[in-house]
């Protein structure tokens, strides 16, 4: 069966993309929470499985999901579907001075012109993530909740083992 993804749905689903070192499928090793001391952007490197996602206040079905991941890598954001298929990219920043913590993205992919999503984003334990940002053109969310009104998108991810 052929994954479909809305182009709403790619950008959230992008969003939890966040990797240093060593081998696995995408080239990047797991890393355990105690490896994690440093900032918030070198505590995202990795690869991460999307567990659940929230398209302007609608789930979206786990079986959409299912085998989604993201890859976070210096400044650089990747989703890839069940079959290692990159379906998003995105640059962003941090400003670890806001709290909630800002994430800025730069959506790069062919084909389509770059957009930017502003977003908020929290790590939990070292091994789960929050990530929430608006549909490009709205404004940044300042809670980790998504509705159809806010226009937002929210995605939690575990990291991989």
């Amino acid at each position: 069966m052929k994954r479909k993804f809305s182009i709403a749905t790619v950008p959230a689903i992008a969003a939890l993309c966040l990797a240093l070192f060593g081998l696995t499928p995408f080239g990047l090793a797991s890393l355990s929470a105690e490896e994690h001391t440093g900032s918030l952007k070198q505590r995202l490197m990795g690869v991460w499985d999307v567990e659940e996602g929230v398209n302007q206040g609608e789930e979206i079905p786990e079986k959409e999901l299912e085998g989604t991941v993201m890859k976070i890598e210096k400044n650089v954001i990747i989703t890839y579907d069940k079959d290692q298929r990159e379906v998003y990219r995105a640059m962003f920043t941090l400003d670890e001075t806001k709290k909630p913590v800002h994430i800025d993205m730069m959506t790069e992919m062919k084909g389509m012109p770059p957009m930017k999503s502003l977003g908020i984003i929290k790590i939990e334990d070292g091994d789960e993530f929050e990530l929430c940002y608006a549909l490009p053109g709205a404004e940044r969310p300042t809670k980790f909740k998504s509705t159809k009104e806010n226009k937002t998108m929210l995605f939690e991810a575990e990291r991989e083992d």
